[in-house]
């Protein structure tokens, strides 16, 4: 899908007043995505919540806590919604990596009723679930003087924002945007995080666009639903599993379980792609980096300072795959 040059954005920046983004729901135009769209191809599997405050400037009502963190899972419209908070965050897996493909690739949905209260988040991606890069958003809506609480926003003055549009439809998002992004492979993104708008215009907390301007949200929100709520996030684009499981039944890792040493080898002759590994714990963390190696090779994995447990060992090729390592006590 073409998108907008820079040029472009920069001119729509510099004359917002007449400046428009993609339109509301049922004009000309508008890119929502339904929930029951046949371009989706799955839904978030895991989901980590770090929760804002009700009000970024007044710690003592505490955080906003609607929702449960498991709301966030699946298809949109199928579980209640859970609010985020000012500036808070949900961090989202998947069981196979996004990828870039032919136009949109991943869609969140909000729960606004009727598409003109918006609250509106940032999206950032992920291929390690370390680095994450932001989605360029731009938001034209008047700051002179803010959103109000209940005030509406023109889904036309805000573009790589989710939120944009209603219940039951996603605003999308193309992974092409970020093909030059240090640190991000967008043929294997893992992770997609949401992270909530404040909406204020007090400098010392607003939120800032691409292009450093204020984003306006509705605001202030002293309720225990505050900020985004977020839905779901969707899948238009992702890996092939069957690629996924010939990587990883082309690797063998042994002993299981195993206590001071393991290895890893290929055990798939006509494998011919190098690979990386790095032994991870069961949240993610890395514990170790394995380094590369090529088909005829073998990694020795030192566990002398591993404590006993569940561990992963991620490998890397062009896709990348998760393979469980039990380590015993000694």
């Amino acid at each position: 899908m073409k998108k907008l040059t820079s040029a472009i954005l920069f001119l729509l920046s510099a004359t917002a007043g007449w400046s428009q983004f993609a339109p509301a729901l049922g004009q000309s135009g508008a890119i929502a995505i339904h929930r029951d769209s046949a371009a989706i191809v799955a839904w978030a599997t895991t989901v980590v919540i770090d929760r804002g405050l009700m009000q970024i400037n007044i710690d003592s009502i505490g955080d906003a806590w609607a929702g449960a963190d498991e709301d966030a899972l699946g298809r949109a419209g199928d579980n209640p919604t859970i609010s985020l908070g000012d500036g808070g965050t949900a961090t989202l897996g998947f069981e196979f990596p996004i990828k870039d493909g032919e136009g949109y690739d991943l869609a969140v949905f909000e729960n606004s009723f009727d598409g003109l209260f918006l609250e509106l988040a940032f999206v950032e991606v992920s291929s390690d679930g370390e680095r994450f890069v932001r989605f360029p958003a731009l938001s034209l809506t008047d700051t002179s003087t803010g959103t109000s609480a209940f005030g509406y926003t023109q889904t036309a003055k805000v573009h790589n924002l989710a939120g944009k549009y209603p219940m039951n439809y996603g605003t999308p998002f193309d992974l092409s945007e970020l093909q030059d992004s240090v640190g991000l492979n967008i043929q294997s993104v893992r992770y997609v995080r949401i992270v909530d708008v404040i909406g204020t215009m007090l400098p010392d907390f607003a939120s800032r666009d691409a292009e450093g301007r204020k984003v306006a949200d509705p605001w202030p929100t002293p309720f225990p639903s505050s900020g985004f709520d977020l839905d779901a996030v969707a899948v238009m684009h992702n890996t092939d599993p069957a690629s996924l499981e010939t990587l990883a039944s082309a690797f063998e890792i042994f002993p299981q379980p195993c206590s001071n040493q393991a290895f890893l080898r290929i055990a798939e002759p006509s494998w011919k792609q190098p690979i990386t590994a790095k032994l991870l714990d069961t949240s993610g963390r890395c514990i170790q980096q394995l380094g590369s190696f090529s088909p005829e090779g073998t990694i020795e994995i030192d566990l002398s300072a591993v404590n006993a447990g569940t561990y992963l060992i991620e490998l890397e090729s062009s896709e990348r795959v998760y393979r469980k390592l039990c380590v015993k006590g000694f």
